[in-house]
């Protein structure tokens, strides 16, 4: 994306929240990004990065200060409608009400631990086993299993990108197992393929990815779901997505869709990178503290 951007009219620098103490940051828009790998403390000194960006008045995509876990998310997702499944959190005493379901961490894009739990004594004992094996139980969840379809006989993962409000569909990927997470090569096929490029231009779950969007508090990032025979399944915000081209694959409706999907995400970042033309840079004095630390918000009276 960074090497392709000028293309489109704009520039992309990248910064770690690491590096924010040792480089001056260029004036223009911002997008604040994986905030799953961010302690909560580290989140409420990036608030105040956040916060003395927007005082330039250049877009600033992505609260900290508003991030849902995955687990509060789900439970926000279940209890508005938008999944029919739920989950439950063991460091609160919650124990699965319907099975099967599975067992995962929260934190870090670590997915999911084991395989499918179908009774209460194999979810408590795995839930044990994780924790003996050093989970930490505040990070452990118990996640119904939404009856996925098969589409071809895969798994197909769906998902879609939210960009400051535009909605852009991201490439399916295909996978034999469940975890369909990053996809398997060759378990799609020429008619997935070209069923996936033919819906692009009316691309039908764009209400439900802003619907997502607009819940989770996000202005930026990818939300990943499903079809089952219960309506959409939404598995995650990823604030920080991986965004692959794909040009390579040897199935020129892939190849197809994956460029389409590429012009259009330069499009919606280009738009917001314009907005923040002409905006000044941002005055970090007082953010930044000894050592080129962030410092932490100011505590309330």
């Amino acid at each position: 994306m960074r090497e392709n951007a000028p293309r489109f009219g704009y520039r992309i620098k990248i910064f770690s929240y690491e590096r924010l103490g040792r480089w001056p940051l260029p004036a223009g828009a911002a997008v604040f990004t994986d905030f799953e790998r961010l302690a909560p403390w580290e989140l409420e000194m990036v608030s105040v990065l956040r916060a003395r960006i927007g005082e330039t008045g250049a877009p600033v995509l992505n609260d900290p200060a508003k991030f849902l876990p995955r687990g509060a998310l789900l439970k926000v997702l279940h209890r508005e409608g938008v999944n029919s499944f739920g989950c439950a959190l063991p460091a609160q005493g919650e124990r699965p009400a319907r099975f099967p379901v599975f067992l995962r961490t929260m934190a870090a894009h670590r997915g999911v631990i084991g395989d499918l739990l179908h009774s209460a004594e194999e979810a408590e004992a795995a839930l044990e086993s994780a924790v003996a094996a050093g989970y930490p139980i505040s990070d452990l969840i118990f996640v119904d299993y939404a009856p996925l379809e098969k589409e071809g006989g895969v798994f197909r993962k769906r998902a879609g990108f939210g960009i400051g409000g535009t909605v852009v569909p991201a490439p399916t990927v295909s996978d034999h197992h469940w975890v369909a997470k990053s996809g398997v090569k060759g378990a799609a096929g020429a008619a997935e393929y070209a069923a996936d490029r033919a819906e692009l231009e009316d691309w039908p779950h764009r209400a439900l990815v802003a619907r997502v969007m607009a819940l989770s508090g996000m202005d930026y990032g990818r939300v990943d779901f499903a079809l089952t025979s219960q309506g959409p399944a939404v598995f995650e915000l990823n604030t920080n997505p991986q965004i692959r081209r794909g040009l390579e694959h040897p199935d020129e409706n892939r190849v197809a869709t994956c460029r389409w999907i590429d012009a259009r995400l330069h499009e919606a970042l280009a738009e917001i990178a314009h907005r923040g033309a002409g905006a000044g840079r941002a005055d970090l004095r007082g953010v930044i503290g000894p050592g080129g630390k962030l410092k932490k918000a100011a505590k309330l009276p």
